[in-house]
């Protein structure tokens, strides 16, 4: 799923979990409870989605970039070792 990227996925998270007070408080306040309970669930959807992503998601990918960014600096020193136990 493509992301919005004007809005940062923490406020992303904020927003949505404000548009599901929104719905609930709107099917507890009329009588409008398809469209409600619709908006509802996708809303509640939205949410679960951008807690996950600020939560677990977006840590992991910022600690898969440090460790491929180690990974890469000790190759290097292997071979640099290498290349000097060559000589």
């Amino acid at each position: 799923m493509d992301r919005f990227l004007a809005i940062s996925p923490k406020s992303q998270m904020w927003l949505f979990h404000f548009a599901l007070a929104l719905n609930i408080l709107g099917m507890v306040l009329t009588d409008m409870w398809v469209p409600m309970v619709v908006g509802a669930i996708v809303t509640t959807y939205l949410s679960i989605d951008a807690l996950v992503r600020v939560r677990y998601v977006l840590p992991m990918k910022k600690a898969m970039r440090e460790l491929e960014h180690e990974n890469a600096t000790l190759k290097r020193k292997v071979n640099d070792v290498e290349q000097a136990s060559d000589y």
